[in-house]
């Protein structure tokens, strides 16, 4: 899986900032009105210790960093190179060197101490690692009563329908012929099956919020942002 996530990643690194504000307006939704969700379940508070799981082209942990008008530490953890140089150039158009940090690493293997952080986030990147082994991760390295923040897309129940389960497969060989790469070998979850893998973990959901396809919303994938506590 990491060599074709890196394969998608490092060539999606230039446009990849315009082209998530594209996907979300031809899903029929506001890119920015879903990062105010997400920063409302974060519960930000000033003097954060904040670890942001591949953190892309740095554009969550930059939201985080000016909601907190600077007052806040985050580390932004990424395993592709030519992301983690846009998100680099993107934190210094910003000014925010001082702020947010970035070091290449991986889900699965956390570079930090346990019990460091207030809260942990993932925007769009936890389906493409192993997801239980990288929620574990999160759980070491967060605080008691610490926070985790996830969005990312999630799979209709339909889905796990015989039906659905051919259309995933052939969506799946689709995306071999295309730059999204990556999405052959990602975890797509429906929402009960996270409700399920979170309570295994003995974590606690706070709230779920769902944006699903509006085509056609039993068989079109969503996206959801999960606010988790430990």
């Amino acid at each position: 899986m990491e060599d074709k996530v890196n394969e998608q990643y490092t060539a999606w690194a230039v446009t990849y900032d315009k082209d998530k504000v594209k996907m979300f307006a031809q899903a029929g939704y506001s890119y920015e009105e879903f990062m105010v969700r997400f920063l409302q379940f974060c519960s930000l508070r000033a003097g954060m210790h904040i670890l942001d799981v591949g953190t892309g082209t740095g554009l969550t942990a930059i939201s985080v960093a000016k909601a907190l008008s600077g007052n806040c530490k985050i580390l932004g953890i990424e395993p592709v190179a030519a992301m983690i140089e846009k998100a680099k150039s993107n934190i210094k158009n910003e000014e925010l060197e001082d702020v947010i940090t970035i070091k290449r690493a991986s889900a699965g293997n956390l570079p930090s101490e346990d019990h460091v952080y207030d809260l942990v986030t993932c925007t769009f990147a936890i389906r493409h690692t192993d997801i239980e082994k990288a929620l574990a991760e999160f759980i070491r390295v967060l605080r008691t009563k610490g926070r985790i923040v996830i969005a990312d897309i999630y799979a209709p129940e339909g889905w796990r329908s015989v039906p659905g389960r051919v259309m995933a497969a052939v969506l799946r060989f689709a995306f071999r012929f295309r730059k999204y790469k990556a999405e052959t070998k990602s975890e797509v979850l429906t929402i009960n099956e996270w409700r399920a893998v979170l309570g295994r973990l003995g974590l606690t959901v706070i709230n779920i919020v769902q944006f699903p396809g509006r085509k056609d919303p039993q068989w079109e994938i969503g996206r959801a942002i999960m606010a988790i506590e430990k």
